[in-house]
């Protein structure tokens, strides 16, 4: 694809940006990911969300609302918003060499855990070459970040960050960077508000979805995604093959 169809395929004046692993079109791990968040990141259809006795719609829709909103995906670098002067043609380069320069890896075994009071699929053992790329994404890209606002700022110091987090906020525009960095494919919101019985129906439904699922999870591509709006929902504009450097369109 030449440089003027890749950068047709980012959308203009996006709001924010990320780099995310979400896994390819219509795969099995994109399907079941779709499925579960009522959302195909790349605008495709999607099957039923799986069924729990005496759930109404409106408690999924709740349960899934913030990760459906930032799509089926673990992150290699959140949400930024572009410097003044940089557009998605210095976005796609970045990318593109970085990824040029990175091998294909499987990811450890994922499985379900609770980080931070979500439900999510963790990797059972750290992995050097996904914490090397989210590195690499978290630097290399930060010539391209817009600083945080005042308000950006006092966002996050109010989540109770450590003396590194808070470091790291101010150098990079996120807390949870570098030896904070912890990868994860979000399920659901923070479930204080559900029972014990409900969070375990919760569990079950996600074990049914995920655990048949083919492993390990091949980490080929690093996929762009864009939000054009502050609160609308992030979709993926392009897919950089590993060792290849080029991008497709999604």
């Amino acid at each position: 694809m030449s440089d003027a169809k890749q950068s047709a395929a980012v959308t203009a004046g996006a709001y924010r940006w990320a780099v995310y692993f979400s896994p390819p079109p219509q795969s099995p791990w994109a399907r079941a990911g779709a499925g579960w968040l009522g959302r195909d990141v790349d605008g495709g259809a999607c099957g039923p969300a799986p069924r729990i006795a005496g759930w109404s719609a409106q408690i999924w829709s709740w349960v899934t609302a913030a990760p459906r909103r930032y799509g089926w995906h673990g992150t290699l670098r959140a949400p930024w918003r572009l410097a003044p002067g940089c557009g998605s043609a210095e976005v796609l380069s970045v990318l593109r060499t970085l990824a040029a320069q990175t091998a294909p890896f499987d990811l450890p075994p994922l499985r379900l855990g609770s980080p931070d009071g979500f439900l999510a699929l963790q990797p059972v053992r750290p992995c050097a070459a996904l914490q090397a790329v989210a590195d690499a994404c978290v630097v290399r890209l930060q010539s391209t970040a817009a600083p945080l606002t005042a308000a950006e700022l006092e966002r996050y110091g109010a989540r109770g960050l450590s003396p590194r987090q808070q470091q790291y906020l101010r150098a990079w525009g996120y807390p949870y960077v570098l030896e904070e960095f912890h990868f994860h494919m979000t399920l659901t919101e923070r479930l204080e508000p559900l029972s014990a019985a409900q969070r375990a129906a919760l569990q079950a439904a996600a074990a049914a979805c995920f655990d048949p699922l083919p492993q390990p999870l091949r980490v080929d591509a690093l996929s762009l995604f864009a939000q054009p709006q502050p609160g609308f929902p992030l979709r993926r504009v392009a897919r950089v093959p590993l060792g290849a450097g080029g991008a497709s369109e999604s």
